[in-house]
């Protein structure tokens, strides 16, 4: 697990995730109502006499079809910004093909086929328009478009054929339903943008929970339980390796520069161990204070190369902070997992401090592997 797999900018924009759950719940209600236009043709057929058997079959097939072409259209495994508004696109084409189509058959029942079929076929238009308006109201203008599709071949045909006030009716009607359209879109736009606004908070959380709060690494508790893992890969065969590093005489720089400056310096060391220890397996956390842990996926050998070459770049190149830099240097305890010594990840660490503590008490500014250590003198704590 890297440190880079955490960093607010990996998680995907706003606007991509709303879009991403508007085709989702777009998939989810048109692949329900899609069924029901060829349920409502068979149903206008069937008070009908054999005569009209081989339009109602064709019709039926017709309206089945796009009714399937609905669920064809799924969200992508590896979906992006682009492939996502397409399929949307195809979509709302497939919904509004229909929805034109039944206005056809509407007009066309209510002109040649024998009475009920046009009362049917008018009852599921007002059926249909509502529940577009309801179900599909993610979409303004398409949703409008499908409504006025299959209400207004009937408004038509009923202010002409019936009577002017039927049609006045109907007309009334169609309003009522473009009015729901709106506030369904409002509420579901609302309900999308709330939902998006918690997804987002428990994002923070979880990077909150996960970071250290000053200079956004990996805390101490992720990082622990990283080196745990990695002891599995360990346990297989693979190189584990530890450092613990400690600021040299912190202290000295937030007495002479301040508290504020002394924040600074921490920022700008996880900075640059970031920067330094930034290969795919690398883990950068900071355990506490003035006190930084990597793990690398790497044997005892390259590890201290590693170290060694972070620790001379520190002491060449001041720790910058606002107003000023401060020189610094760090004391780094080494050590690569043993399957034969170390029972737990905890074992291991307990080594490489020792170790740390060690290079302190040699004189700080160095770095000491768990290997070519002596026993630590009890009693002796080096200041700083």
């Amino acid at each position: 697990m890297s440190t880079h797999e955490i960093q607010p900018e990996q998680f995907e924009a706003r606007d991509y995730r709303l879009l991403l759950q508007e085709l989702r719940e777009t998939c989810e209600r048109a692949r329900l109502g899609g069924f029901f236009y060829p349920l409502a043709v068979g149903l206008g057929f069937l008070v009908t006499t054999r005569e009209y058997l081989v339009p109602a079959i064709a019709l039926t097939v017709w309206f089945t079809m796009l009714a399937a072409l609905r669920l064809a259209i799924r969200v992508p495994d590896a979906p992006d910004y682009r492939r996502v508004k397409i399929q949307l696109g195809r979509l709302w084409s497939i919904v509004l093909v229909t929805n034109f189509c039944w206005g056809a058959f509407s007009a066309w029942s209510f002109l040649v086929l024998p009475e009920p079929a046009p009362l049917i076929s008018v009852l599921f238009s007002g059926a249909f328009g509502m529940a577009l308006a309801h179900s599909l109201c993610m979409r303004r203008l398409p949703c409008a478009l499908g409504i006025l599709a299959v209400m207004l071949p009937s408004l038509v045909l009923l202010w002409r054929g019936t009577s002017s006030g039927v049609g006045v009716m109907w007309a009334i009607y169609t309003i009522y339903m473009l009015l729901v359209l709106m506030r369904s879109y409002r509420e579901y736009r609302a309900r999308l943008e709330l939902e998006a606004d918690l997804r987002e908070q428990r994002n923070l959380f979880e990077i909150q929970s996960r970071t250290d709060v000053l200079t956004g690494i990996f805390n101490r508790r992720t990082f622990a339980s990283a080196l745990a893992r990695s002891l599995e890969f360990a346990r297989k065969g693979g190189s584990i390796s530890l450092l613990i590093l400690d600021i040299d005489f912190f202290k000295n720089i937030n007495d002479t520069h301040g508290h504020l400056a002394g924040d600074d310096c921490l920022v700008a060391m996880a900075q640059r161990m970031r920067k330094h220890f930034s290969e795919p397996d690398d883990t950068v956390g900071r355990l506490g204070g003035e006190e930084f842990g990597v793990v690398m996926h790497c044997n005892a050998v390259r590890a201290h190369q590693r170290a060694e070459r972070f620790r001379l770049d520190l002491e060449s190149t001041p720790l910058a902070f606002e107003g000023g830099d401060a020189p610094a240097t760090v004391s780094i305890g080494c050590g690569c997992f043993d399957v034969t010594r170390h029972a737990s990840s905890e074992v291991l660490y307990r080594e490489v401090d020792a170790a740390l503590y060690k290079a302190k008490l040699e004189g700080r500014n160095r770095t000491v592997c768990i290997g070519a250590m002596q026993p630590v003198p009890a009693g002796v704590a080096p200041a700083g």
